[in-house]
């Protein structure tokens, strides 16, 4: 089966996620430097860093030399096989508590700080996205948020969670698709968004720049 999706991240649950609708994806991690500029919000921030990340791929793919010849029809069921790049998809996710953006903690102890904030308080989870189409280079790119609302913690539940060693590469420092889900008292909006590509959106963005080809149902 030829890639349908090449994903500029190097994020496990991104992949899996698009991996579990049906995609055959390639990671291509890109090597934008991922920095807030002053007084940028936090969703252009998350849009910004989402297309960087995209463009910074499909460049790369277009200075190699990869070919994957020409595309060929499976007389089985009628559907192309090995087509040529086309669809990139970067991404991007930030938490929001406040006026505080939460990142991807750099240690433990900053890691505990981030949850230990987050307890008893709703924050809100930000991805944004961007799919670019390199036959006809063209680009959408969309910021979506997520309520979500944790319980209240205490320091020892901060520091056992914090030891599990899930927190370090994510943002807010907890993952809710992991022991993490224990925390989340509420959810309002995309589950996917949290975990770090709403699928919903992406999938309507699709549709609607014409990737009618490799959606797999």
């Amino acid at each position: 089966m030829g890639v349908h999706i090449v994903l500029a991240s190097s994020s496990p649950r991104r992949k899996e996620l698009l991996e579990k609708l049906g995609f055959s994806v390639k990671a291509i991690p890109s090597t934008v430097s991922e920095e807030r500029l002053p007084d940028e919000t936090p969703e252009n921030y998350v849009k910004r860093l989402a297309r960087d990340k995209a463009l910074n791929v499909v460049n790369r793919i277009r200075q190699t030399s990869y070919d994957p010849g020409p595309a060929r029809v499976s007389r089985v069921t009628g559907k192309v096989q090995d087509e040529p790049l086309r669809w990139v998809i970067g991404a991007d996710t930030v938490v929001v508590l406040g006026t505080q953006v939460l990142e991807k903690p750099k240690d433990n102890l900053e890691a505990y700080e981030m949850v230990q904030s987050l307890g008893g308080r709703e924050h809100v989870v930000i991805t944004g996205f961007c799919i670019f189409d390199m036959k006809k280079d063209k680009e959408g790119i969309q910021a979506v948020r997520t309520h979500v609302r944790f319980k209240p913690v205490t320091k020892a539940e901060v520091e056992k969670y914090v030891a599990v060693g899930e927190s370090l590469d994510k943002a807010g420092g907890y993952a809710i698709q992991g022991v993490g889900a224990y925390l989340v008292e509420a959810i309002e909006g995309s589950y996917t968004n949290v975990v770090g590509l709403p699928l919903c959106q992406v999938i309507q963005m699709m549709e609607e720049m014409g990737a009618h080809e490799v959606l797999p149902f």
